[in-house]
């Protein structure tokens, strides 16, 4: 009955200091969801969540010995088109467009040696910060087997990133791994090794 009165349901007023808080509480309230939606959709959200998964993935690297990738516009390229295809057509799947992650990267004029991709899907009502986005993705990467020998792949030494967000607020992610074909290497193992 006290809470009642307290809030006001019993049509007493509340104490002049509780409309103050509850005013507070409420503006918080409703400005956080905002702010994460507009923090989510203000230019170079994207590109920060890119950029923190290429750092979470070179230090995963890093912990194994391993060299760090770099990004290549034409990888970019091909991840940009495909995440951004994913969210369109709501679909996670790598052929999802009908092509593959080596038809993509050929249409962009990059020859490779080794190519993978992972790609991942998030959701939170809530919203995402650029670096909750990119903690979740790359985490979900680490614990896949498959995700996990892509990132750790001894042979890959560029990579592309792409995020995109759908009409519904879901994120769609593209990694592309990849080695250049060098001249003169052939395909396979020679290919693997080369440079």
């Amino acid at each position: 009955m006290t809470t009642l009165q307290v809030i006001g349901i019993s049509g007493l007023a509340p104490p002049p200091h509780y409309s103050r808080l509850a005013r507070v509480l409420l503006i918080a309230a409703l400005l956080v969801p905002a702010w994460r939606a507009s923090a989510q959709t203000e230019p170079g959200f994207h590109e920060r969540v890119e950029a923190r998964v290429l750092s979470l993935v070179n230090d995963f690297r890093a912990e194994r010995g391993l060299k760090p990738l770099e990004r290549e516009r034409r990888l970019d390229a091909a991840a940009e088109y495909f995440g951004g295809y994913m969210a369109s057509a709501g679909r996670l799947d790598h052929e999802a467009d009908g092509g593959t992650p080596a038809g993509r990267v050929k249409k962009r004029g990059y020859a490779y040696c080794v190519i993978s991709e992972n790609i991942a899907y998030e959701y939170s009502s809530r919203g995402f910060t650029a670096e909750s986005l990119a903690r979740a993705l790359v985490n979900g990467w680490r614990e896949s087997p498959t995700h996990r020998d892509n990132l750790l792949d001894p042979d890959v030494t560029q990579t592309g990133l792409g995020i995109a967000r759908s009409e519904k607020g879901e994120y769609y992610a593209a990694q592309l791994f990849a080695r250049p074909f060098i001249k003169g290497a052939k395909k396979g193992a020679a290919c693997r090794h080369a440079g």
